[in-house]
């Protein structure tokens, strides 16, 4: 019987790591070519969702980030804008946009997006994630935005072993208080917070470590050990 060599093993080996680290498991761009918002992702499955009281402002789209490359015309580069958010006192940390996705078959877990906010939009941001898609507790430093500008956002929660392998993972970026205190701050200094103020967002990703099929890297263990003895 001819053996497997050791190249073809360890080359096997490290295609297989390869593969599996660093998957889009989904992600929303929100381009459309019809000049209208689109929640369905632009790869994988997945929802998006208002939550706290915010709505679409106006259209529910306006341009799209530059690091978003994925447009090709016709389709127009958008991202999903929205206000509504509370008033200046009330409500911190409920008001924003919500996305659940399965990770089934991932670990590992890292959440990226950008987030733009107008000058008169909440400051300050938190990511917030779920395990069973209702719940939800507060992950990472706040995010700190601009007036007018993107802020590129990545949360990295690889060593929340709860987010793994389940078909309820569930995340939301909300507006909060200014870090000590009970208000919200307006993006730009010089303008003061409104409720009418906007976030938007663009290139919402999850990504993860594809987990192995069972017995995918054992078998490629007991070739390599076949292919040792044969030496």
């Amino acid at each position: 019987m001819k053996l497997i060599s050791p190249l073809v093993v360890t080359t096997a080996l490290i295609a297989l790591t390869h593969a599996a680290s660093g998957a889009v498991v989904t992600q929303w761009t929100f381009n459309s070519s019809n000049a209208a918002l689109t929640l369905t992702p632009y790869i994988g499955a997945g929802t998006a969702t208002y939550v706290g009281g915010t709505a679409a402002n106006g259209t529910g789209i306006a341009t799209g980030w530059a690091d978003d490359t994925t447009a090709v015309a016709p389709v127009v580069n958008n991202r999903w804008t929205m206000l509504s958010f509370p008033t200046a006192s009330n409500a911190s940390g409920t008001a924003g946009a919500q996305f659940a996705v399965s990770t089934v078959g991932y670990e590992d877990v890292i959440v990226t997006f950008g987030l733009r906010n107008s000058n008169t939009s909440s400051k300050y941001a938190m990511l917030q994630y779920s395990t069973d898609g209702t719940n939800f507790t507060n992950f990472g430093d706040v995010i700190t935005g601009t007036g007018d500008a993107w802020t590129s956002v990545s949360r990295d929660l690889s060593a929340l072993t709860a987010a793994d392998n389940i078909s309820t993972f569930a995340f939301r970026v909300v507006s909060v208080f200014a870090p000590g205190t009970s208000e919200y701050a307006a993006a730009k200094s010089t303008s003061t917070y409104a409720a009418t103020g906007t976030y938007g967002f663009d290139l919402v990703t999850v990504s993860g470590t594809a987990i192995p099929a069972p017995g995918a890297v054992s078998l490629l263990a007991v070739a390599a050990l076949m292919a040792r003895r044969r030496r």
